[in-house]
């Protein structure tokens, strides 16, 4: 018995908060985090936005339903994952494909030059990481946050393939979260492979506008070019 792969076309889905067109000033596709559900993920991301700000926030390929709760059985809920511990490899190929796809739809009904942010929560930021390592979207910053490397993906090899642009590293001041998720250690990695990156702290509550450096945003100039990706 030997396992085998075919690779076939999928339907994804995802949302968006904001509409492409002329107004839009600055792009965000938000990564969100295992086993959670995407209006959730919505959810905490509400504040972002804003008229001049579109996000995009697309779901895990791998989805499916957690068991409801005996006395709550109408809470059971669709969630998603990136990738499976058996198949990382194989997934995060297919993620790879399927947001560069993503991305490029996305863009290409925008403004030319808009900046564009990649966010990645828990175990999509490694995701994140994977996809801009290996990927065509260009970005202008990526920001982890409570990040969650698994042990099946060579965080070091990862960063040393990502685009040298700037990363901010968000992480808790709470213990809601387990230790693998403190950013001292990502910060290092990424500036050892030259990457600039800062460490941000915030306390408990949602992922708010200061602590994603959402508010200090400014528009793209219309003549920068975007910077070439690896």
């Amino acid at each position: 018995m030997q396992l085998q792969h075919f690779t076939t076309t999928r339907t994804a889905r995802y949302i968006s908060l904001g509409e492409p067109g002329p107004g839009i000033q600055h792009i965000w596709i938000c990564l969100h985090g295992r086993e959670q559900n995407l209006l959730d993920f919505a959810s905490q991301l509400v504040n972002l936005d804003t008229p001049e700000r579109l996000l995009i926030l697309p779901e895990g390929l791998s989805r499916y339903a957690l068991p409801a709760l005996e006395t709550t059985p109408e809470a059971a809920a669709t969630v998603a994952s990136w990738f499976a511990p058996e198949s990382v490899q194989v997934d995060l190929a297919d993620l790879t494909t399927y947001l560069d796809g993503l991305s490029a739809q996305v863009l290409a009904a925008c403004p030319p030059h808009t900046p564009v942010t990649v966010l990645g929560y828990g175990h999509g930021a490694a995701a994140a990481c994977r996809w801009l390592a290996h990927g065509r979207t260009p970005y202008e910053r990526l920001i982890l946050y409570a990040s969650i490397f698994p042990a099946e993906i060579d965080r070091q090899a990862v960063l040393a393939s990502l685009p040298k642009q700037p990363v901010t590293v968000v992480t808790t001041t709470i213990d809601s979260f387990t230790p693998e998720v403190a950013g001292e250690g990502l910060v290092q990695d990424l500036q050892a492979a030259g990457l600039p990156a800062q460490l941000r702290y915030v306390s408990e509550g949602g992922l708010t506008l200061a602590a994603l450096g959402a508010a200090s945003e400014a528009p793209a100039e219309p003549s920068a070019a975007r910077p070439a990706t690896s």
